[in-house]
C-alpha cells in the first residue's frame, strides 16, 4: 500500500512551507489568514493513482504591513527561498510590474505554491497539498 499523509500531516506541511517563506522575507509581514481560500476541498483533477474522493489541503495568508514599492523585493525573495529549499518555479507573472505571480512545486512531496497578487496591491502566499484521503488511507 502506498504510503499515505492525513489531511491533519498536509495542513501541518502547508502551514510549515508558509511560515517558513515568510519568515525569510524583508519587510517581514504580518500573516493574515485569507479566508477565500477553504482548508479542505475535493480533488479536482486526480490523477491514475488518485481518486475524486480524495480531498486537497489548502492556506493562503495575506502578507501585512508590506509596502507596496517591496513587491517586486518580496517576489525575488520568495523565489530565492523556493529554489534554496530545493523546490520548483513553474510560473512566473508581473514580477517587475510589483504585481507578481509566481507558483511552485515542492520536492519531493508535490505541494503547490503560489505567492499571489491582488487589487489594492496587497500580496498572499499560498500553499496546497497533493491529494489525501480524508482519513489518511486509502478505501478498501
Amino acid at each position: 500500500m502506498p504510503q499515505t499523509i492525513t489531511p491533519t500531516q498536509a495542513l501541518t506541511r502547508v502551514e510549515q512551507l508558509l511560515t517558513s517563506t515568510a519568515s525569510v522575507l524583508d519587510p517581514g509581514p504580518r500573516l493574515e489568514l485569507n479566508a477565500i481560500f477553504p482548508t479542505a476541498s475535493s480533488c479536482l483533477d486526480p490523477g491514475p493513482a488518485e481518486s475524486s474522493k480524495q480531498v486537497v489541503i489548502s492556506r493562503a495568508y495575506w502578507l501585512r504591513d508590506v509596502p507596496a514599492s517591496a513587491n517586486t523585493a518580496i517576489a525575488r525573495q520568495v523565489m530565492d527561498h523556493w529554489k534554496q529549499q530545493g523546490h520548483v518555479i513553474t510560473g512566473t507573472g508581473g514580477v517587475e510590474a510589483g504585481h507578481p505571480n509566481i507558483s511552485g512545486e515542492t520536492r519531493p512531496d508535490g505541494f503547490i505554491l503560489a505567492l499571489g497578487w491582488a487589487e489594492g496591491n496587497h500580496l498572499y502566499l499560498a500553499a496546497t497539498s497533493p491529494c489525501v484521503w480524508p482519513d489518511g488511507t486509502p478505501e478498501p
